[in-house]
Protein backbone atom coordinates (compact mmCIF):
# COMPACT_ATOMS: atom_id res chain seq x y z
CA UNK A 1 0.00 0.00 0.00
CA UNK A 2 2.89 2.14 0.28
CA UNK A 3 2.48 2.49 -3.26
CA UNK A 4 0.64 4.74 -3.14
CA UNK A 5 3.15 6.55 -2.65
CA UNK A 6 3.65 10.41 -2.39
CA UNK A 7 1.46 9.73 -2.10
CA UNK A 8 2.31 9.91 -0.09
CA UNK A 9 3.21 7.24 1.15
CA UNK A 10 1.43 5.40 2.19
CA UNK A 11 3.24 3.81 4.02
CA UNK A 12 5.64 1.64 5.77
CA UNK A 13 9.38 1.01 5.15
CA UNK A 14 11.02 1.97 2.57
CA UNK A 15 14.15 -0.88 2.19
CA UNK A 16 11.53 -3.43 2.02
CA UNK A 17 10.57 -2.39 -1.67
CA UNK A 18 12.35 -3.78 -4.94
CA UNK A 19 14.04 -1.65 -7.40
CA UNK A 20 11.56 -2.67 -9.35
CA UNK A 21 8.45 -1.71 -7.31
CA UNK A 22 10.34 2.13 -6.65
CA UNK A 23 10.31 2.03 -10.40
CA UNK A 24 6.48 1.15 -11.20
CA UNK A 25 5.82 3.73 -8.20
CA UNK A 26 7.75 6.38 -9.75
CA UNK A 27 6.26 5.40 -13.29
CA UNK A 28 2.73 5.68 -11.79
CA UNK A 29 3.51 8.78 -10.39
CA UNK A 30 4.63 10.60 -13.64
CA UNK A 31 1.34 9.08 -15.60
CA UNK A 32 -0.66 10.54 -12.95
CA UNK A 33 0.63 13.42 -12.50
CA UNK A 34 0.91 14.34 -16.63
CA UNK A 35 -2.82 13.43 -16.53
CA UNK A 36 -4.17 15.39 -13.69
CA UNK A 37 -2.19 18.30 -13.81
CA UNK A 38 -1.30 18.50 -10.04
CA UNK A 39 1.13 20.90 -9.03
CA UNK A 40 4.31 19.58 -8.20
CA UNK A 41 4.99 22.02 -4.96
CA UNK A 42 0.89 20.57 -4.04
CA UNK A 43 2.91 16.81 -4.24
CA UNK A 44 5.76 18.00 -1.96
CA UNK A 45 3.84 19.33 0.48
CA UNK A 46 1.78 16.04 0.77
CA UNK A 47 4.93 14.00 0.89
CA UNK A 48 5.68 16.14 3.93
CA UNK A 49 2.27 15.36 5.36
CA UNK A 50 0.09 18.39 4.07
CA UNK A 51 -2.75 17.22 2.48
CA UNK A 52 -3.74 20.24 0.32
CA UNK A 53 -7.70 20.22 -1.00
CA UNK A 54 -6.88 20.44 -3.96
CA UNK A 55 -9.59 18.28 -7.08
CA UNK A 56 -6.19 17.96 -9.49
CA UNK A 57 -4.24 16.12 -6.58
CA UNK A 58 -7.25 14.08 -5.90
CA UNK A 59 -7.55 13.40 -9.54
CA UNK A 60 -3.76 12.30 -8.63
CA UNK A 61 -4.31 10.31 -6.30
CA UNK A 62 -6.89 7.99 -7.46
CA UNK A 63 -5.30 7.77 -10.67
CA UNK A 64 -2.34 6.19 -8.78
CA UNK A 65 -4.90 3.84 -6.75
CA UNK A 66 -6.02 2.54 -9.71
CA UNK A 67 -2.60 1.98 -11.43
CA UNK A 68 -1.79 -0.17 -7.90
CA UNK A 69 -4.67 -2.22 -8.10
CA UNK A 70 -6.34 -0.16 -4.83
CA UNK A 71 -9.59 1.25 -6.28
CA UNK A 72 -11.59 0.27 -9.53
CA UNK A 73 -12.63 3.05 -12.52
CA UNK A 74 -15.66 3.16 -10.44
CA UNK A 75 -13.70 3.84 -7.00
CA UNK A 76 -14.41 1.00 -5.09
CA UNK A 77 -11.58 -0.70 -3.00
CA UNK A 78 -9.69 -3.47 -4.18
CA UNK A 79 -9.36 -5.15 -0.48
CA UNK A 80 -7.61 -8.06 -1.05
CA UNK A 81 -5.10 -6.21 -3.11
CA UNK A 82 -4.56 -3.42 -0.42
CA UNK A 83 -4.50 -6.47 2.03
CA UNK A 84 -1.92 -8.59 0.19
CA UNK A 85 -0.02 -5.35 -0.61
CA UNK A 86 -0.29 -3.66 2.95
CA UNK A 87 0.46 -6.87 4.86
CA UNK A 88 3.72 -7.72 2.87
CA UNK A 89 5.02 -4.27 4.09
CA UNK A 90 3.49 -4.53 7.65
CA UNK A 91 3.95 -8.25 8.14
CA UNK A 92 1.22 -8.18 10.64
CA UNK A 93 -2.69 -9.36 9.23
CA UNK A 94 -4.09 -7.70 12.88
CA UNK A 95 -2.69 -4.33 12.31
CA UNK A 96 -3.40 -4.38 8.52
CA UNK A 97 -6.88 -5.63 8.92
CA UNK A 98 -7.42 -2.49 11.46
CA UNK A 99 -6.31 0.16 8.79
CA UNK A 100 -7.77 -1.20 6.01
CA UNK A 101 -11.16 -0.56 8.62
CA UNK A 102 -9.98 2.48 9.68
CA UNK A 103 -8.79 3.90 6.55
CA UNK A 104 -10.39 2.42 3.45
CA UNK A 105 -13.75 3.87 3.91
CA UNK A 106 -15.88 4.97 0.69
CA UNK A 107 -16.00 8.73 0.54
CA UNK A 108 -19.00 11.16 -1.68
CA UNK A 109 -16.25 10.58 -5.12
CA UNK A 110 -13.66 8.08 -6.16
CA UNK A 111 -11.51 11.10 -5.68
CA UNK A 112 -12.48 12.22 -2.55
CA UNK A 113 -12.26 8.63 -1.34
CA UNK A 114 -8.70 8.43 -2.33
CA UNK A 115 -7.53 11.72 -1.29
CA UNK A 116 -8.90 10.44 2.58
CA UNK A 117 -7.53 6.79 2.41
CA UNK A 118 -4.26 8.39 1.78
CA UNK A 119 -4.23 11.09 4.39
CA UNK A 120 -5.42 8.02 7.03
CA UNK A 121 -2.87 5.72 5.80
CA UNK A 122 0.10 8.55 6.03
CA UNK A 123 -0.88 9.24 9.60
CA UNK A 124 -1.73 5.57 11.15
CA UNK A 125 1.55 4.51 9.82
CA UNK A 126 4.94 5.14 11.20
CA UNK A 127 6.86 5.43 8.11
CA UNK A 128 6.58 7.29 4.55
CA UNK A 129 7.77 6.73 1.32
CA UNK A 130 9.05 9.61 -1.28
CA UNK A 131 10.33 8.46 -4.21
CA UNK A 132 9.65 10.94 -7.30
Amino acid sequence: MKAFIVLVAVAVCAQALTDEQKEKIKNYHKECSAVSGVSQDVITKARKGEFIEDPKFKEHLFCFSKKAGFQNEAGDFQEEVIRKKLNAELNDLDATNKLIAKCAVKKDSPQQTAFETIKCYYENTPTHVSLA
